[in-house]
């Protein structure tokens, strides 16, 4: 699939920071707008996204998950191509940002690639709901608040914010985000395998949001790679043939598990449970 260079280019020019988030939704509300695709915005300017429509009551949606924010601070985005290195050291085509005084500010891969993913599956899938979250970086406040309406036919969720190109979250913040001997983890598997060139790692990692969507829902979720390097620095970068990977691997991923749901119950002694 040809992948939209200039739409990741568009994502990654946005600025946007942690309650600083208001161009990003804009950018996202007249995207969606001009693509026809439903949506709402919700009292904590969390966006929701759903596309393709059906009658049939044991049909499920995949849901792709990103963040609206960055730990950036705001400033003009000027991105340059440059060759950079991937984890293994090879060099490819990446991205970087820089002010209007050559000055680099961080490029907001974390998580403006997941955003930039989310959009091209959008375009791509006939029916998927998508789902971006403000606030992350601080305490996963947009998650925490997920609309319960919105995921009532979500039978799975598949997030992009993990940097580089081999990470997968089995747990998150020691929370399990899936169940390894269930048929989501094979399926998953079975294609991160292939994408990923067998460089995969399951692991534990820092909290994104579907550390708080599993918490408070009954479905499996997984969040995996999707090419930023660098992150929280201003020498961030991305590398685009990562990028891309990983939204191929989401997509197939989708296309494995099809429209169904996987269940996995929250842990009915998680502390997240009280905010």
């Amino acid at each position: 699939m040809q992948r939209d260079l200039n739409l990741l280019k568009s994502v990654l020019s946005v600025p946007t920071k942690t309650y600083q988030e208001d161009l990003m939704i804009e950018f996202l509300i007249d995207w969606l707008t001009k693509n026809n695709i439903e949506y709402s915005v919700d009292e904590h300017w969390n966006v929701y996204a759903t596309k393709g429509e059906t009658t049939d009551d044991n049909f499920y949606y995949p849901c792709v998950v990103a963040h609206t924010d960055t730990v950036h601070d705001i400033d003009v985005i000027n991105i340059r191509e440059e060759e950079l290195e991937n984890y293994q050291g090879e060099i490819k085509p990446s991205l970087k940002a820089y002010n209007d005084f050559g000055r680099p500010t961080g490029i907001g891969g974390d998580n403006k690639c997941g955003v930039f993913a989310c959009l091209e599956l959008l375009k791509e899938l006939d029916h998927l709901k998508a789902v971006f979250f403000v606030s992350e970086e601080t305490g996963c406040h947009g998650s925490r608040k997920a609309d319960p309406n919105f995921f009532s036919d979500v039978g799975y969720a598949i997030q992009f914010d993990a940097p580089f190109n081999w990470m997968v979250t089995e747990f998150c913040m020691g929370v399990k985000l899936f169940e390894k001997s269930e048929e989501f983890f094979k399926k998953c598997d079975n294609v991160i395998k292939e994408t990923f060139q067998g460089r995969q790692k399951y692991g534990s990692h820092p909290y994104t949001d579907v550390y708080a969507l599993k918490n408070k829902f009954d479905f499996s979720c997984i969040n995996i790679s999707i090419g930023y390097y660098n992150y929280h620095t201003e020498e961030e970068y991305v590398v685009i043939e990562d990028t891309f990977n990983g939204v191929d691997t989401g997509k197939k991923m989708i296309e494995s598990l099809g429209n169904k749901k996987y269940y996995l119950t929250p842990r009915k002694d998680s502390q997240f449970l009280l905010f």
